[in-house]
């Protein structure tokens, strides 16, 4: 596994998306990105 980028968790906890992600994402304004959790622990982002 490699790290692709970071973010910070602001106070309400919300998260940027950084663009490097965003773009293998394919991510748009107003996408929605979708958590998930592997049997591992592990969260999975993928676009909704």
């Amino acid at each position: 596994m490699r790290i692709l980028g970071t973010s910070k968790v602001s106070k309400s906890y919300k998260i940027a998306l950084i663009s490097d992600i965003a773009k293998k994402l394919e991510a748009k304004e107003g996408d929605i990105i979708v958590f998930y959790e592997n049997d591992a622990g592990d969260i999975i982002i993928k676009k909704g």
